[in-house]
């Protein structure tokens, strides 16, 4: 099935690509500040959680940066993470008429809405990147990693939604649980606190697994610490997940799919 689902993603790559901006344009209608929604919000949150987290420590600075530029680094990619896991697991019920009315390829549907929101994360990097530029920290070769981390961090978010989607067509109980589980996720994942506090070895292990905090660290190294991807031990480790994960979600997907028609 696996196979099957690459293929028709790959038949259909124009097409998802066009309804991707079609889905991003639908999100932002008939707002008076349209596409500036995308940079205003994850904005209000960074202010919200810097007065929480800056001016109530003790400290301003994390590792010997400005805690302000630690905080947005790891935010940044969360705001597309967490769009990406409600969207892909939201995304074949809110498509609902392709599947019932119209014979469509079902599983695009999460390939073009997690899409749609990595348009809005490379509008949000390009202003983070302007924010550091502000405080003397200059675009260099590091830079580069977006070309790795992006496209790893979209195609894990695709072949996660594969079960995320599936199991929440089939059920609101698990859509409601994967709502419930964000909160936890953002505050299980080195967003807002550094995972090097963390004084056991085994939970800081444990905690290092996370997918969610391998690309934290990723646009930290890229923005902060000057690491390359391939200086981390858990690269290999996040290739052999998305592997597992495209595997689980491809093997989901083909117990499901001839279901949606009925329960959708």
């Amino acid at each position: 099935m696996l196979k099957e689902i690459i293929k028709e993603n790959t038949k259909y790559l124009k097409q998802t690509i066009l309804i991707s901006k079609f889905d991003l344009v639908k999100f932002y209608k008939g707002t008076a500040l349209g596409y500036a929604w995308a940079v205003i919000k994850p904005m209000v949150t960074i202010g919200v959680y810097l007065f929480a987290f800056t001016f109530i420590r003790s400290s301003s600075h994390m590792e010997g940066f400005p805690y302000f530029l630690w905080l947005i680094a790891g935010l940044c990619p969360w705001f597309f993470i967490s769009d990406a896991i409600i969207g892909g697991a939201m995304s074949i019920r809110a498509y609902r008429h392709f599947v019932t009315k119209i014979k469509f390829p079902i599983s695009t549907i999460p390939t073009f809405t997690i899409l749609s929101k990595l348009y809005v994360q490379i509008m949000l990097i390009g202003c983070v990147i302007v924010v550091f530029m502000l405080f003397g920290y200059f675009p260099d070769v590091y830079y580069l990693q977006f070309l790795i981390y992006i496209p790893m961090m979209y195609i894990f978010f695709v072949v996660l939604s594969w079960s995320l989607a599936s199991l929440s067509a089939i059920s609101r109980d698990f859509e409601n649980l994967v709502k419930a589980a964000l909160q936890a996720i953002l505050w299980l994942s080195p967003i807002l606190w550094n995972i090097n506090t963390v004084k056991s070895h085994t939970l800081r292990f444990l905690l290092k697994l996370n997918p969610v905090g391998y690309f934290i660290q990723g646009f930290r190294d890229i923005f902060l610490y000057k690491r390359w991807f391939f200086e981390s031990p858990y690269t290999i480790y996040m290739i052999f997940v998305i592997i597992i994960f495209a595997l689980i979600g491809s093997r989901v997907y083909k117990r499901t799919y001839k279901e949606f028609t009925d329960v959708l």
